[in-house]
């Protein structure tokens, strides 16, 4: 998994949260997030939402990253952008932390002053990174992938089929 270059725009001072409702804008740039090696990350537009009580932190996020990825095919790069959202729950009374596709809960100690959610972030971009990255020219003006083409090299010789002598001997073995 990848690490975070620059923590401190997705970590987040407690104290400086005001009660209630608030919420951030972050800009990701290249250089500030690392993923894994076939994959580079080229920025990132966060949309943070908190709600704070006494009781609790929770932290909304909607992330619109872009990427460059490797096509499959033909192993040319492209640029993919990817759309995805979560949310965590900061709570100190939890008995186990737990997590799904859409959010998790995370134990808060009182001695936190700090909440980070950067791999929750790194999580939710890599998890929008499609299983087989194909390449823009592959697709037809639908959005549908196009029929991959076949091409034979050299001859085929006669359409008859031939029987390799090796297999005409054994045959004769029954």
């Amino acid at each position: 998994m990848g690490a975070i270059v620059e923590k401190n725009k997705l970590t987040f001072n407690l104290q400086e949260l005001p009660e209630g409702r608030s919420e951030r804008k972050i800009e990701l740039l290249a250089e500030e997030l690392d993923l894994e090696a076939e994959i580079s990350f080229l920025g990132a537009g966060l949309n943070v939402d908190f709600y704070k009580t006494n009781h609790f932190v929770e932290v909304k996020f909607q992330v619109n990253a872009k990427v460059s990825l490797i096509c499959d095919r033909s192993l040319k790069p492209f640029e993919k952008e990817l759309e995805g959202k979560y949310q965590v729950v900061f709570d100190p009374n939890i008995e186990e932390e737990s997590e799904t596709e859409d959010g998790a809960n995370r134990l808060l100690s009182a001695n936190d002053l700090r909440i980070d959610i950067s791999k929750e972030v790194v999580d939710t971009i890599m998890l929008e990174i499609p299983i087989k990255k194909i390449h823009p020219d592959f697709f037809d003006e639908d959005g549908n992938p196009k029929e991959f083409e076949t091409q034979t090299f050299g001859s085929s010789g006669d359409d008859e089929e031939k029987i390799d002598p090796r297999w005409s001997e054994l045959k004769k073995l029954k």
